[in-house]
């Protein structure tokens, strides 16, 4: 089967006020930069399935997946952490706790992965993410490559997936079409559906990449 890359963290402005991102035109901009296919991760909100299917039908018509999961914001120990969801069947909002989320998550079979977990806080101290707090979350994957993460956040996270024995993603966090792929991941057998991704993540067929041209990336970390 054929390896597939996909930017696995994508806002539009369809669901996420902060993002420039028309839906239709990831599209064309993703098969230029030579994504397979995309996850639409609006901050709390699942796209419903009658709203995604006209994307879908335009995205086939160019050889694309799209899937859609949600990024999930815990206001928690005064900071902000953020989480990407997949599998649920439902909207989430926002959440307590990270522990709270991973057990209602896990409750209902989707998988939770830390986004950007050391992406540092705009207030100069500690991270606009998990962090270090990640060690206490049964989590499913932690996100590596991030336009936010520097060399020593990246290290963090490769650390951090060696002691939980757990894969790592990479995604643009994309709120505009230029940053689309900036950061995707690899799979190695196809994904059509977000049960294919759950299943791909869970047995850790994955590895995280970053840069362009993405189809001849040779170097994941």
């Amino acid at each position: 089967m054929p390896e597939m890359i996909i930017d696995l963290h994508v806002h539009t402005r369809r669901h996420s006020g902060c993002s420039n991102i028309e839906p239709p035109d990831l599209i064309g901009r993703a098969a230029e930069i030579g994504l397979d296919g995309l996850a639409l991760t609006e901050h709390g909100i699942l796209w419903t399935e009658e709203n995604l299917a006209p994307l879908r039908e335009k995205a086939a018509g160019r050889g694309l997946t799209i899937l859609a999961g949600e990024e999930v914001t815990c206001f928690f120990n005064g900071r902000k952490q953020d989480f990407l969801v997949f599998g649920l069947k439902r909207s989430l909002g926002s959440a307590t706790s990270p522990r709270e989320l991973v057990h209602r998550v896990h409750g209902d079979g989707g998988i939770v992965i830390a986004a950007h977990p050391f992406k540092p806080s705009r207030l100069g101290v500690g991270y606009h993410g998990i962090g270090e707090d990640l060690y206490d979350l049964d989590l499913d994957a932690i996100e590596l490559h991030h336009p936010d993460h520097n060399d020593e956040a990246r290290e963090k996270v490769r650390e951090a997936a060696r002691m939980l024995g757990i894969p790592m993603t990479g995604g643009s966090d994309a709120h505009e079409l230029d940053r689309l792929g900036v950061s995707s991941t690899r799979f190695f057998n196809r994904i059509a559906t977000v049960e294919d991704f759950t299943v791909e993540l869970r047995a850790g067929r994955v590895e995280p990449l970053r840069g362009f041209p993405l189809h001849t990336r040779k170097d994941p970390t």
